[in-house]
């Protein structure tokens, strides 16, 4: 692969406007018998013109980049301390969250099944709410399914199991009193999903370990920047040398070191390994999570357009809730009636970049997403407790949230600070070009969006 498709393949969409412009200094390079510049017909006047202005957008793109990562890694340490503050005893969450996992019978009926399991015959539980075992309708069902019956009883109870025989099978029931064990249990454990989700214990926990996992990413993301911009400059300096049979090279690379010291990245990767520090810290100080937390459907629903590493970074960070995430997608129409524009990607694009963050993924045709989530989400699910809603907390009041929250917890993750479709959208995809050139070189706040020297937000 040509190093310009490299180049451009390598580096994030939204920085490819500060990097260095290979591809039209190498047309500066081209023999052109109309070009005067040069007895070569190479247009140097204009080679040299855009390497400076390359060389002055990766100054302020860096410099801009510097003056964030400092200032947020002053951010990361105030919320490893506010983690480290919480006074949790985790011993008595580890207690709190032991023998969650309720068996469905008593101790006795337990190794009744357990024997019972021994052998090849099959075993069933029914709610002898539903069934009792002195009624005509069980001798018909004993005799129309040919099982042999099992009854357990109350856990208090004298007597001892009685069984119903047939030839084939057997069939464990299950006392009412176990199955009220059964629900309120599921309720417990619901109730305790919650309220370690919203504890400041919890809540300071993802909030700086997600934090620092992101600026972990980030801070690679710009050490790679920095180091194919360095070798742009190299390859691109040699091609000149190799046209116009000059050797400046060497003596521009030197000026370089000097002039873009920055691009070795050596701030940078100090505050790398500070990040990596922190994040050993944030682990151990993780708070002890309820019996079966892991094992939750995660549900998120988003448009997605333009897809970047905002996205990718709170879709990752859903692993922190369960195991298997499922995302609702806006459809095009619903996304110009939410947005009042259309979209950059359409939905197929936008599914095939979800995708290998997430399980499944399901379409919704509407403003309101509450009646396709609430047909993707089991009522099986809701009454165990096993899924929970996560989603960026840049929209805390989310359509359907009130239905969300009266059924299963609801979490939220930190979003990727200075990262923004709406930034994306303007710079690459704005048919003004003086309104590109303004939106590249704005200052951001937290949320990516282009702000002026006040703060206000620039409206192009």
């Amino acid at each position: 692969m040509k190093f310009n498709k490299t180049l451009n393949a390598s580096i994030i969409k939204e920085w490819r406007f500060y990097s260095v412009d290979y591809k039209q200094m190498k047309k500066t390079l081209k023999e052109d018998p109309q070009n005067s510049s040069t007895s070569l017909g190479i247009d140097s006047d204009e080679y040299f013109r855009l390497y400076d202005t390359s060389k002055s957008k990766l100054t302020k793109f860096y410099n801009d980049k510097e003056q964030w990562a400092i200032s947020y890694y002053k951010t990361m340490e105030e919320r490893v301390d506010a983690l480290r503050s919480v006074q949790v005893s985790s011993q008595q969450s580890h207690k709190a969250g032991e023998g969650r996992k309720h068996p469905v019978t008593s101790d006795s009926a337990s190794s009744s099944i357990a024997s019972a399991s021994d052998s090849e015959d099959e075993e069933m539980f029914v709610d002898l709410g539903a069934v009792n075992s002195n009624d005509n309708s069980m001798s018909s069902f004993s005799k129309d399914f040919g099982t042999r019956i099992t009854v357990v009883p109350e856990p208090d109870a004298s007597a001892s199991r009685s069984q119903l025989h047939t030839d084939d099978k057997e069939m464990t029931l299950v006392s009412p009193a176990s199955s009220a064990v059964g629900v309120e249990n599921h309720e417990s454990l619901k109730e305790e999903y919650r309220t370690v989700g919203k504890s400041e214990h919890f809540q300071n926990y993802i909030y700086a370990k997600k934090s620092l996992d992101t600026f972990a990413r980030e801070l690679d993301l710009l050490l790679d920047f920095l180091h194919l911009n360095q070798t742009a400059f190299s390859k691109i300096l040699k091609k000149y040398d190799k046209r116009s049979g000059s050797s400046i090279r060497e003596k521009y690379l030197a000026d370089l070191r000097v002039s873009h010291a920055y691009l070795n990245g050596d701030k940078l990767k100090e505050l790398k390994g500070g990040v990596f520090g922190m994040l050993e810290k944030v682990a151990s100080l993780k708070p002890v999570l309820p019996e079966g937390w892991e094992d939750r459907k995660v549900y998120t629903i988003g448009c997605f357009d333009l897809f970047h590493r905002g996205h990718q970074n709170v879709l990752k960070s859903l692993r922190e809730f369960g195991y298997f995430i499922v995302a609702g997608i806006h459809d095009d129409e619903s996304y110009f009636k939410l947005k009042n524009k259309y979209t950059i990607d359409n939905l197929e694009t936008r599914m095939r970049n979800v995708k290998p963050f997430v399980d499944q993924i399901y379409v919704i045709p509407s403003t309101d997403p509450e009646l396709y989530l609430k047909s993707m989400v089991s009522e099986q699910d809701i009454e165990a407790g096993t899924c929970c809603y996560a989603r960026g907390d840049d929209m805390l009041k989310f359509p359907g949230r009130e239905w969300v929250e009266s059924v299963m917890p609801v979490h939220f993750v930190p979003r990727t600070e200075s990262c923004s479709s709406t930034l994306i959208r303007t710079i690459y995809h704005s048919e003004d070009p003086e309104i590109r050139k303004r939106a590249a070189y704005a200052q951001t706040r937290y949320d990516g969006k282009p702000v002026d020297e006040e703060g206000n937000v620039l409206k192009f």
